[in-house]
């Protein structure tokens, strides 16, 4: 299908529809197509004992103990999903690459006079594909300071989109949580799109695609902020996406990142840097 095509359909209307059709029963005959269409590694997971209730239920699946080991070398930055390195690298002022020729910026992405944070600082793009598992774990130790919903369109982010269509993380409906610690502050930015029919957090009520919610939403969480650990859960996509790593400057030292690499969660993505004052 051409951009130009999905540029036309109701995405909105489509996602929804598809979220609520993958939490019927009927919708587990898909399971077994899903798996083969997609190759998914079944060995890995933790199937429930009565087996999946429904599509959604299979696509935000657990895995087995031990599919996941979260690097322990201290001061680590770990892959808070299974994914694939899209892009990454210095955020150029306030400028965040896409995609080859193009950007956006950082105040679009994180609609909070937070975004300022990040001038200067390093990001990280993980692609999910509909192969990999969908939860979403903390890449550091520290505190969720701060939570936003963002409404937005919901365009596919494949590769044909995200290198044509511009600002597309930015445009799309996107929940940020803010992480900080002695280091300084992380942003963890889950960017919905076609299909993704919730994206949700483990702390709150505060869901995307939902109408109490339309006009997006946002908690400073102040003596009451979420403590976590390096590899623990804090979210899942209801069908996949995309997640960005913002770190402040001078913050994030990368170890040795490719593009096109996939990442398990856990895996070392770098080292946190204490910043000169």
């Amino acid at each position: 299908m051409s951009v130009f095509l999905f540029k036309l359909l109701p995405k909105a209307m489509i996602s929804r529809l598809v979220g609520r059709l993958t939490l019927t029963r009927f919708s587990k005959l898909f399971i077994d197509w899903f798996v083969k269409k997609y190759a998914v590694n079944t060995e890995e997971i933790e199937y429930p004992e009565k087996g999946f209730t429904s599509f959604n239920h299979f696509f935000t699946r657990t895995l087995k103990n031990g599919v996941h080991s979260i690097d322990k070398e201290k001061n680590c930055v770990v892959s808070p999903v299974d994914g694939r390195i899209d892009e990454f690298g210095i955020i150029t002022g306030t400028r965040i690459m896409q995609a080859k020729n193009l950007d956006y910026l950082v105040s679009d992405l994180i609609p909070s006079d937070c975004h300022h944070l990040f001038i200067d600082g390093f990001f990280i793009t993980l692609y999910l594909s509909p192969a990999d598992y969908h939860r979403i774990h903390s890449p550091i130790n520290g505190k969720i300071n701060e939570l936003i919903y963002a409404p937005g369109k919901l365009f596919p982010v494949k590769e044909i989109i995200t290198r044509s269509i511009s600002r597309v993380f930015a445009r799309n409906e996107r929940m940020i949580s803010l992480i900080e610690n002695e280091f300084g502050r992380c942003a963890v930015c889950k960017i919905g799109a076609m299909n993704v029919g919730r994206i949700a957090v483990n702390f709150d009520t505060i869901e995307t695609n939902r109408s109490m919610f339309r006009r997006g939403a946002r908690k400073v969480y102040g003596n009451m902020a979420p403590l976590v650990h390096r590899g623990d859960e804090v979210a899942r996509f209801n069908m996949g996406s995309t997640v960005i790593l913002l770190f402040e400057k001078d913050m994030f030292a990368p170890m040795q990142l490719r593009k096109g690499d996939h990442v398990r969660m856990g895996q070392k993505l770098g080292l946190l840097h204490m910043k000169e004052k």
